[in-house]
């Protein structure tokens, strides 16, 4: 995206002012007129925000959905491994790391879904609060569950 000097045209105009050179046509420097090129728009411009408002929720809404049936998936798993962990009274150690990723996963569903209640509301509230505990809890969870577009952001805050 380029950057330009919206005052270029007031400083253009006071040196040829001072030099006594004359320009073209006057712009007022004290004028606050629309700073974009006048043109035929699309006269439903204002659905356009609500229709992209409605949805962003939708599809957080979807998300959520998918989220939950993650969390009870999660949850079935977590009961199911700890059942097996009790019943072989904690001896087989690849029963106890399953139920420890279970657990993890069952956490972040649980974070991930009030994320996502929160984000139909305000979208940006609940992105920066699963980002937060992303952060500070689950630096590993960032590899698994955060999308591929946000990744490369979050290692520039890894250390």
């Amino acid at each position: 995206m380029a950057i330009y000097n919206i005052f270029e045209y007031n400083e253009k105009e006071l040196e040829d002012n001072l030099l006594g050179i004359a320009s073209g046509p006057h712009i007022d420097p004290n004028a606050h007129g629309e700073n974009h090129i006048q043109g035929d728009y699309p006269k439903d411009s204002g659905k356009s925000g609500v229709f992209s408002a409605i949805a962003a929720r939708f599809f957080f809404f979807l998300l959520l959905l998918a989220d939950i049936m993650w969390g009870l998936y999660s949850f079935l798993a977590v009961a199911l491994k700890v059942i097996l962990h009790i019943v072989t009274f904690a001896c087989i150690s690849s029963i106890k790391k399953s139920l420890e990723r279970s657990y993890l996963s069952l956490k972040r569903a649980i974070v991930s879904a009030i994320a996502l209640v929160i984000a139909i509301f305000s979208p940006a509230l609940g992105i920066m609060f699963s980002c937060m505990y992303f952060l500070m809890y689950d630096k590993a969870g960032v590899e698994e569950v955060v999308p591929a577009s946000l990744r490369d952001q979050f290692r520039l805050l890894f250390p």
